[in-house]
């Protein structure tokens, strides 16, 4: 897995989350900025501009991660940043969100549901990052 140098900013208000995800991928070469907010993290992710964002939907509102990707991929600098969500939103409400991936619902490249297996995030790091190269 050749993942030397890239940047991810995790954006999930749980920071129990935040050390499951840092032992999954900084093993593996990735770099990892935390934060607890949507506004920390858009602020974030405008300012160090990553190679991936990972992002919850359940934040300060059950919705919240919803509107913070719709805003980034509106946002011309920020639209090609690929976003993989991760959430229990599907299992809470009995939906599959993935089904809408790309589409102006769901307007990101990945929808993984927690918990998180360290094997498929990873994978799916490398195959968004493969799509955006």
């Amino acid at each position: 897995m050749a993942t030397s140098g890239k940047h991810v900013v995790l954006i999930e208000d749980d920071t129990d989350m935040h050390d499951v995800i840092r032992m999954m991928l900084e093993p593996v070469g990735y770099t990892l900025t935390c934060c607890t907010t949507g506004q920390e993290g858009v602020d974030t992710v405008r300012r160090e501009r990553p190679d991936v964002i990972l992002l919850d939907i359940m934040l300060s509102s059950p919705t919240e991660g919803f509107h913070l990707a719709y805003e980034m991929k509106k946002d011309e600098v920020l639209k090609d940043t690929p976003i993989i969500i991760i959430s229990s939103i599907g299992q809470k409400m009995g939906m599959d969100f993935a089904k809408e991936l790309g589409s102006d619902y769901v307007p990101v490249e990945l929808f993984l549901e927690k918990p998180l297996d360290t094997q498929r995030l990873r994978e799916s790091m490398e195959q968004v990052l493969e799509q955006r190269a």
